[in-house]
């Protein structure tokens, strides 16, 4: 009769140790899944981030201005952590029944959301006489959204004028971070910022610019 070469402790030994071998790669399978999940994420949120600041800044250095005009209000901004208005000229009409290129647009932070929207009446050669429609959301988890207008040797901040440069600066949170935020408002998450900046120059033919 052939003899087993294992015994019962050396099978029991033998599949102790491959459990603990297996359970060893599954921690590493998770962890390294955690890891690209996270890395893909936060590549998105960079993406949608230069896409907003890439649409932000074709509209501002195509704004619409009239040196002979003083009642167009072309560029308009409401300060940190809200929102910028601007008659811009684009390169396809975004309303079907306007004459010209020249369209009123939004940028606003509202709750965590970087939303943009457009006039809606036609040609809009100033924001003041702007309706804004529907809205798109372009990023999400924005926890602060500023917009600092430059203005020339004139200075001030005279809406019917044009900014020298437009610096906007942008900070979001990966989706992680937001589900603590909305858990806890007051949660400090600093440190869990990624912040994007761009110093857009505006050249117009605006007179008082350096």
């Amino acid at each position: 009769m052939r003899r087993n070469p294992f015994t019962l402790v050396e099978v029991l030994i033998a599949m102790s140790v491959l459990s603990v071998f297996m359970l060893g790669l599954m921690q590493f399978y998770s962890s390294t899944e955690t890891v690209l999940n996270s890395g893909i994420e936060r590549a998105e949120m960079f993406e949608r981030a230069r896409i907003a600041m890439d649409m932000m800044a074709n509209d501002l250095t195509c704004v619409y201005y009239s040196q002979t005009d003083d009642d167009l209000i072309p560029f308009r901004p409401n300060g940190k952590n809200s929102y910028f208005e601007a008659s811009t000229v684009r390169p396809e009409k975004l309303n079907t029944k306007a004459k010209t290129n020249i369209v009123g647009v939004r940028y606003a932070l509202e709750g965590r959301k970087l939303v943009y929207s457009h006039d809606t009446k036609g040609d809009t050669f100033s924001v003041s006489d702007a309706s804004f429609g529907d809205k798109t959301e372009l990023v999400d988890g924005v926890t602060d959204f500023e917009v600092t207008p430059i203005y020339g040797k004139a200075g001030g901040s005279d809406f019917t004028r044009l900014p020298v440069f437009v610096v906007i600066r942008m900070a979001l949170v990966d989706k992680k971070t937001m589900k603590r935020l909305e858990a806890n408002s007051s949660l400090n998450v600093d440190k869990n910022k990624r912040e994007f900046r761009r110093m857009i120059m505006i050249d117009r033919g605006q007179t008082d610019k350096e």
